[in-house]
């Protein structure tokens, strides 16, 4: 009994780093078979696709589907403040990315890599801003995995698709969507 109490407590010394670099939350990277599930093409001959797994976390991970949409992944990715610069935990999460758009199951998918942000600044600011991040995604993507520069693309959404359009000032605004726009046959 007392040393499942120790184990306990020892558990929660060494957790509390992370939760507290966290705001209290945990933070979880989304895995290459995550993503891969997620931006894999899927529906009937009509080209619709249905929402067939969501995931979520504080990592930001949220999987979007339904009639007429593309299969698409959001990411919390985090640049320097005001800034396109990555930072290094960022680029972590990016190579989760790069290895699973290199995977079998995407090769010579087209996929687009969009940038939000939240609705702090100006609405010409923010859509600057998220294009110059999600170009930055992309050249990271291209230089460190052997992918087609072609089959990826970046564009800029600014604050104009929130994911919490009551608080348009929250963190979870600040994203990268990653979609799979490969036509469907």
């Amino acid at each position: 009994m007392k040393t499942s109490g120790i184990a306990l407590v020892l558990a929660a010394v060494i957790a509390a780093p992370a939760i507290l670099a966290t705001g209290g939350a945990a933070q979880t990277t989304p895995t290459e078979q995550d993503i891969i599930n997620a931006l894999q093409k899927r529906g009937d001959e009509s080209g619709e696709f249905t929402n067939v797994r969501s995931l979520s976390g504080d990592r930001g991970v949220t999987v979007t589907g339904g009639e007429r949409t593309v299969p698409s992944i959001n990411l919390k990715v985090n640049f320097a403040f005001d800034s396109s610069q990555l930072n290094n935990e960022s680029l972590l999460t990016l190579d989760v990315l790069g290895r699973a758009l290199s995977s079998e199951e995407l090769k010579g998918q087209a996929i687009e890599i969009v940038g939000h942000t939240d609705a702090k600044g100006t609405l010409e600011y923010n859509d600057a801003l998220s294009q110059r991040r999600a170009a930055s995604v992309v050249t990271y993507i291209v230089r460190n995995f052997t992918l087609d520069p072609a089959l990826l693309s970046s564009k800029g959404m600014g604050e104009r698709q929130l994911l919490d359009k009551d608080n348009p000032e929250a963190g979870i605004n600040r994203r990268v969507e990653i979609r799979n726009v490969t036509p469907t046959r």
